[in-house]
């Protein structure tokens, strides 16, 4: 899979495409950053056996499906973990609460018309965070309008 070609094609199908190695550098895997709908199921799953929730996360995000030994398929979503932690960080407000992703979602399915739950983790919460600051500037617009037509309204 090391091809040039093939991993461009893969980079147009799905965005930004991971080279996970194992530690002595022989094993490598290609994977997709996961969805939202995946990382929901992870999460459920995580609850009741986090080996297999971990596993899980793994084998829906790697792209060629070769055998991998259980350690390495372990490390690498552990480090699917940690990328969807980095990208869940952002500037306007703090990560929502489990039970805030399906406002946090209806607010991206609102403001851009795409299905958040098929977004990878860090175009979600980048629409995330410019589907607040479309909120927060409407909201100053609204603001504005009000005080301009009052001030119009009473200044006679």
């Amino acid at each position: 899979m090391t091809n040039e070609i093939d991993l461009q094609n893969l980079k147009e199908k799905y965005g930004t495409v991971l080279k996970l190695t194992s530690a002595d550098q022989l094993t490598a895997a290609y994977c997709k950053k996961p969805s939202f709908n995946t990382f929901l199921n992870y999460q459920n799953l995580y609850k009741n056996d986090p080996h297999e929730a971990i596993l899980f996360l793994f084998k829906e995000c790697v792209l060629d499906q070769k055998n991998y030994d259980d350690e390495f398929m372990l490390s690498a979503g552990n480090s699917l973990v940690t990328l969807i932690k980095k990208d869940s960080e952002f500037a306007i407000d703090a990560t929502p609460q489990k039970d805030e992703f399906k406002k946090s979602a209806a607010l991206i399915r609102y403001a851009f018309q795409v299905d958040p739950y098929n977004l990878s983790m860090n175009e979600f919460y980048k629409l995330l965070e410019e589907a607040l600051w479309l909120q927060k500037h409407n909201e100053t617009r609204m603001e504005n309008t009000l005080m301009t037509a009052f001030a119009k309204t009473f200044s006679n």
